[in-house]
């Protein structure tokens, strides 16, 4: 039996029901919901919970074909006491007469065991099948006065129940007698509880989505998923036997009309008009309205809102429909369907369905349905265009004169392969279509090669890429040429990923002219994007906000079907903002394009979105999603097959997971996984894996994988790691206590936030040093990790900042700030537990409990050897410290001593450097530990003469 989850909320109402019978006398509790939702289950569940509770529990079931038989249900109850008494049951028991529901309890009770005993529990399933009979005595049963406390349990489909039994139970708002359960959707993390390790499929969410939570349809697809290469399309073989008779069972009490028509619907589609099934069933318009009123009874069937059109009750049932139908009528079926819907001029995606199954090899008609029907449906349905690809290119004569037709249904197959994120078909498509090009340079054949050194880069095979794009690009006319202008993009992609941001501004230039002549918004969008990469690559921070602002501007002003054809555009603006620190604006995009490439199946961006939107809610302090978004990154790589893509997806995966939990872990797959030694997102795995040592306690292990490739140019996406990298290094050393090294990491920090200049990069470094600092100089790195806390703040990069904070604790204390720094650790470790940072969470813990420690060592002579720092001040110096303590600002001092601000700045600078302290606050404890009151003012004269 699978595990029971999901419904604890409607369990808990029908214990709570089961507590206060006993003081109500009857109670009736109504569970409804549609087939497969879980009704019977959660009556299972509940009558051992009550059998557990002492209360005697009997319970029957309506059938389906049996409301010709009175009280069939009730009766069923009377043979369930019986065999647990191991009594027979005698058929002219049945309850009759006024007095009935009385007679029945009784009987009920007598034949339970004790009537004095706890409260009787009468549960009947599918109560929709009922007979009248059975449905007028249960409502008098539960409006009549019961001599023991009785709960009534009924479980049944609101569509397909009679309206004498909804309205007798539920109809009646305001009576305490009667409670209703509706059942919903189970949730997405029940749905993971329920197929259990055994749905091995990384497409778990996609499998929720399309079963709409019903655990019956769930269970369905998880069994009949041969392979679920799209998140817009699953993609389902045969369904297991006993599921598909369990959804086809239900056509048994259907007429044979009604199971024509039922046919006939099932080869029109999942949505269908009644007119065109009429066609294709050759059935009166009358004779398919009656069987649609049948089957709707039946819950088979339901009408679309706002037009003529009726929908299977869901697409599993209907696909268990459609393979119940003989294959001979199908085809045949079929043909009348394509027949039909070219008489009434059906758009080529609505002809396709059916021509797909019907052409014959050498149908050139059947060919260019096919052929346009994959164009229409590419953005919305990638995986059924590809398909309908498949088949044309099967039909399509292999002879000299096609030739041409074939390369470019080809092509058009390779670019839905690569967008669906099958990278090898995509790559062997391209290949035989280019075998087949002349070697005559064309805009055709730029186009296929510039596709084509996608693919290789996306497969890591960047030698091939460039070789193939420089080649190409060697044959054709120098003059600027729309060809030209789409291999010059793939190349400037590439020299990116190698570091070479200046070739790639080069390249990318022409790609953008040539965009801006053609008018091509997504394109010009996609290379203004490109472009800001790699002006912020070379360096060149003004040009790259410039072209920055214009690509998002062109982006937000798509509506959402260009975007969806622009999602290469947003992948590159959002790469461009979390660049520029800018996490709100690529929130903002990703969610929109995540959303884009899931429902219109676009896997090659969908797992490089994921990552990104991962680290961009774990900056934001949003940990939970986060690590949703790292699992979701990990199934979307794993069923695109990229190396890197799934080297990134799962070290990402371990790094979320090692945030969230409070306890260490291992993690094998992670230590399996190639190293990215050089190329995109490379720095980005070597810090992650860098923390998940350190996470872990064992970051030795990692510490010679990390610094592979140390000498490479960074890619352009691999500039907003940097700093990240070398703070993680700074502590992975220190934690090894090798202080040297962490220095060198810390001045690697400094050098590469000089390089972008973003207050982010600035706090990383700062938040370096002042790590280094905190042992030996605890006044510098508590002024280094406040600034850190600053600028990390204010790039909105919140749990850097905390973690800038918490450096800052231990310093603290060592100047004698204890309740400052006690303070500070509160309000570090209480924004890590509303984060979900549960690990740092933990650090916070042990520093407080390693400050408490530290307090309770701390003696008297400690406080006098910080306060003996005072007697290298020069007199004035100590006039500043005085007037300083009094709380009052540099303008304030300068007034009283008549001097300039600047003066007192520097005095105020000489001072901090002779006591060893950051800040105002310990300035005024020192002064206060002489003895001297810190309000005590200077006499006027002697400042004045001073």
């Amino acid at each position: 039996m699978p595990p029971f989850v999901g419904r604890d909320p409607e369990l808990a109402v029908l214990r709570s029901a089961l507590e206060t019978t006993g003081r109500a006398g009857v109670r009736v509790v109504a569970v409804t919901g549609d087939p497969g939702i879980g009704k019977t289950r959660l009556l299972s569940e509940f009558g051992e919970h009550a059998r557990r509770r002492g209360a005697r529990v009997v319970s029957s079931s309506a059938t389906r074909g049996r409301r010709s038989q009175p009280l069939a249900p009730l009766l069923d109850a009377l043979v369930d006491c019986d065999r647990c008494a191991n009594r027979k049951t005698d058929p002219g028991e049945a309850p009759t007469g006024a007095t009935a529901s009385v007679q029945l309890v009784r009987d009920l009770v007598n034949r339970t065991g004790d009537a004095d005993a706890n409260n009787l529990v009468v549960i009947v399933d599918d109560m929709h099948w009922a007979d009248e009979t059975t449905i007028a005595l249960l409502t008098q049963l539960v409006r009549t006065p019961s001599p023991v406390p009785l709960l009534v349990v009924l479980a049944y489909r609101p569509r397909q129940a009679p309206v004498r039994l909804h309205t007798a139970l539920v109809g009646a708002p305001g009576d305490e007698w009667v409670r209703e359960v509706p059942l919903g959707p189970i949730t997405e993390q029940d749905a993971q509880t329920l197929l259990g390790p055994q749905c091995r499929t990384p497409w778990q969410w996609a499998l929720y989505r399309h079963s709409g939570g019903n655990p019956l349809h769930l269970h369905a697809l998880a069994a009949a998923a041969t392979g679920l290469c799209s998140t817009a399309s699953v993609v389902v073989g045969e369904l297991p036997v006993t599921l598909r008779m369990r959804l086809v069972g239900e056509l048994e009490a259907a007429s044979p009309l009604s199971r024509i028509v039922l046919d006939a619907a099932a080869v029109a589609g999942e949505v269908f008009e009644p007119a065109l099934v009429a066609q294709i069933g050759q059935c009166r318009d009358a004779e398919v309205h009656r069987a649609l009123d049948e089957l709707a009874e039946l819950d088979i069937v339901r009408p679309v809102a706002g037009g003529r059109l009726i929908s299977f009750r869901h697409a599993v049932l209907w696909r268990a429909v459609y393979d119940a139908v003989s294959p001979g009528w199908q085809l045949a079926a079929h043909d009348r369907a394509a027949a039909a819907l070219c008489r009434r001029g059906a758009p080529p995606e609505a002809l396709a369905p059916h021509v797909a199954r019907t052409a014959r090899p050498g149908d050139l008609t059947a060919v260019s349905i096919l052929h346009r029907a994959a164009m229409a449906a590419q953005h919305h349905a990638p995986v059924t265009a590809a398909h309908w690809l498949r088949v044309a290119l099967r039909l399509l004569p292999h002879r000299p004169d096609h030739d041409l037709r074939r390369v470019v249904l080809l092509v058009r197959l390779a670019q839905l392969a690569a967008v669906v994120g099958d990278l090898v078909a995509s790559r062997n498509a391209l290949h035989e279509a280019l075998k087949m090009r002349q070697r005559r340079p064309t805009t055709r054949r730029a186009h296929a090669v510039a596709l084509c050194v996608m693919v290789e880069l996306s497969l890591s095979r960047r030698a091939e890429a460039g070789a193939l794009a420089r080649a190409e690009l060697a044959a054709l006319p120098a003059a600027q040429s729309i060809g030209r202008a789409m291999l010059s993009f793939e190349l400037a992609c590439l020299e990116l990923a190698a570091g070479r941001a200046d070739v790639a501004r080069e390249l990318a230039a022409v790609a953008y002219t040539a965009a801006q002549r053609h008018q091509a918004r997504s394109a010009e969008a996609t290379t203004l994007a490109l472009l800001a990469v790699a002006d912020t690559a070379a360096l060149d921070m003004p040009a790259a906000r410039r072209r920055l602002d214009q690509a998002v501007d062109l982006l937000d002003a798509m509506l959402d079907g260009e975007f969806v054809r622009s999602l290469r555009a947003a992948k590159w603006v959002i790469e461009a903002e979390i660049l520029h620190e800018r996490f709100d604006d690529a929130l903002r995009h990703l969610d929109r394009a995540v959303s884009g490439a899931q429902h219109s199946g676009q896997l090659l961006l969908l797992a490089r979105l994921h990552v990104a939107l991962a680290v961009t809610l774990q900056v934001k302090g949003r940990l939970p999603q986060a690590q949703e978004c790292a699992q979701r990154a990990a199934e979307v790589a794993t069923a695109v097959g990229g190396e890197r893509e799934i080297a990134v997806a799962r070290v990402l995966r371990a790094w979320m997971d090692s945030q969230v939990r409070t306890t260490a872990e291992t993690y094998p797959e992670v230590d399996a996984l190639p190293v990215l030694s050089d190329g995109p997102y490379s720095l980005l795995v070597r810090r992650l894996l860098v923390e998940i040592g350190l996470a872990g306690g064992n970051v030795a292990a990692y510490l010679t994988r990390t610094q592979l490739g140390d000498n490479s140019g960074p890619s352009a996406s691999d500039l907003c790691s940097q700093a990240g990298w070398c703070e993680a290094m700074t502590r992975a050393e220190l934690a090894a206590g090798r202080t040297e090294l962490a220095a060198h990491w810390a001045d690697r920090a400094d050098a590469a936030a000089a390089v972008l200049d973003l207050p982010g990069h600035t706090g990383l470094a700062l938040l370096a040093r002042a790590q280094v600092l905190a042992a030996d100089d605890p006044a510098r790195a508590v002024a280094a990790a406040q600034v850190a806390a600053r600028e990390l703040a204010s790039a909105g990069m919140v749990v850097d900042a905390a973690r800038a904070r918490m450096v800052a604790v231990g310093p603290l204390a060592a100047l004698g700030l204890v309740d400052d720094s006690y303070r500070e650790i509160k309000a570090v470790q209480a924004a890590f537990e509303g984060w979900g940072a549960h690990r740092l969470a933990r650090q916070a813990v042990l520093e407080r409990r390693r400050l408490a420690a530290r307090s309770s060592r701390r003696t008297g002579p400690d406080e006098r050897e910080e306060t003996a720092g005072l007697n290298l001040l020069t007199r004035r110096e100590r006039q500043v410290a005085v007037l300083v303590s009094q709380g009052l600002t540099n303008r304030r001092v300068a007034q009283e001593l008549f001097v300039t601000e600047k003066t007192v700045e520097m005095h105020l600078a000489n001072i901090f450097a002779k006591l060893g302290v950051s800040s105002r606050a310990v300035v005024a404890r020192l002064i206060g530990a002489t003895g001297q009151p810190v309000g005590a003012a200077v006499p006027a004269g002697e400042a004045a003469a001073n």
